[in-house]
């Protein structure tokens, strides 16, 4: 088949970055692809003031990965749009992948759809989330104004399959796991008695990490560690004043700054656990990235966690935005070192979140 897939790849930083890179890796061992990406993803302001490119990757080495691979678009410019439809239509594809995740996109992808269908062009909406973690009406709006006009999508949970059917009850919508991100894991470290947890990613309101900070002051008396590895985007003396006051200073460890690929080891290596305390979401690229480390995860019953979280078999899970329940979750776990989380991760990840899998989904479509 014939495939365009309009999608940030790195250098752009950010788990999304990564999704769409794995899944146009799969992509092109399987179809002629024709993957468009951006030379600008978002104006500055959107992205709260943080750099949108990871230094380590270099847009000339991706190139050599894909035959057909450009950074032209610029999200912002109508004339960019209208340059990439036509830029399309010359490919003359069977199907054009449209990544869903913020209502940003809703201008231009309207115009894409649009410009596509009236040229006959078969499009597929890629929901990594329907609505956004931090949402408003307007947002809401919007999401609502693109969805109800796309006829193929793909979901990575039940729940946002059937929200997507009540919302555009005649479009076609599968569901499909969101799929493992591979990284190197042979890094081992020495392990010891103390339970290390991991909470990973940008920290934002909703993941809950005082949650998670107000558990381990429950477990004062406890052999633990916890590592918050990823930027704030909010203030972060909030959270400092908040481990003294907990009086956890000596079990927490903050490293404030964006983590790219080739340092995801020394993390996810070291942990025993990793911890997503989150108040809401759906679904989350940190459980998918765990699980490649092939490390369990302790998680609140949000959105489709229940769906990737085999409990008491690949990690646990607890109710959400209660400090004792997610305390008592990770004395579960103390408690039952002995299980081969590895084994069981393996297994369920290798039927239900592969790439390969994702991209048979999609070809269902043509």
């Amino acid at each position: 088949m014939k495939i365009c897939l309009i999608a940030p790849v790195p250098p752009f930083r950010g788990g999304i970055a990564k999704y769409c890179y794995s899944l146009a890796q799969e992509l092109e061992k399987r179809h002629d692809l024709l993957l468009l990406s951006y030379e600008r993803q978002y104006p500055e302001f959107l992205y709260g003031k943080k750099s949108q490119i990871d230094p380590n990757f270099s847009r000339e080495e991706l190139a050599t990965e894909f035959k057909r691979l450009s950074f032209d678009i610029d999200s912002a410019s109508i004339l960019s749009w209208r340059a990439t439809s036509k830029n399309i239509a010359a490919f003359d594809p069977d199907l054009v992948i449209l990544p869903w995740w913020v209502a940003y996109w809703a201008p231009m992808y309207a115009y894409l759809l649009s410009s596509l269908k009236k040229k006959g062009i078969k499009v597929v909406f890629l929901c990594i989330n329907v609505f956004e973690h931090e949402d408003t009406v307007l947002k809401r709006l919007l999401t609502t104004f693109i969805l109800r006009k796309a006829d193929f999508i793909i979901v990575h949970s039940e729940q946002e399959k059937c929200a997507l059917l009540e919302l555009n009850p005649k479009a076609s919508v599968k569901k499909h796991l969101l799929p493992l991100f591979g990284y190197d894991s042979s890094v081992t470290f020495m392990r010891d008695k103390k339970l290390h947890l991991l909470f990973f990613g940008f920290v934002r309101p909703y993941k809950g990490l005082d949650t998670l900070l107000n558990a381990i002051g429950i477990l004062g008396d406890y052999d633990i560690s916890l590592e918050i590895v990823g930027e704030f985007w909010n203030d972060k003396n909030e959270y400092i004043t908040l481990i003294k006051d907990l009086g956890i200073s000596s079990k927490v460890t903050i490293v404030d700054k964006y983590v790219p690929d080739n340092e995801m080891s020394q993390y996810f290596s070291r942990a025993d656990l990793i911890v997503l305390p989150y108040r809401k979401t759906i679904t989350s690229g940190v459980i998918a990235t765990a699980y490649g480390f092939k490390k369990p995860v302790l998680a609140t019953d949000v959105g489709g966690f229940y769906e990737v979280i085999q409990d008491g078999c690949t990690g646990k899970i607890v109710a959400s935005d209660d400090p004792q329940a997610f305390a008592e979750g990770i004395l579960w776990f103390l408690a039952n070192r002995q299980i081969n989380f590895a084994e069981n991760i393996s297994t369920f990840a290798g039927q239900h979140m592969s790439w390969s899998s994702l991209v048979d989904a999609i070809e269902e479509f043509n």
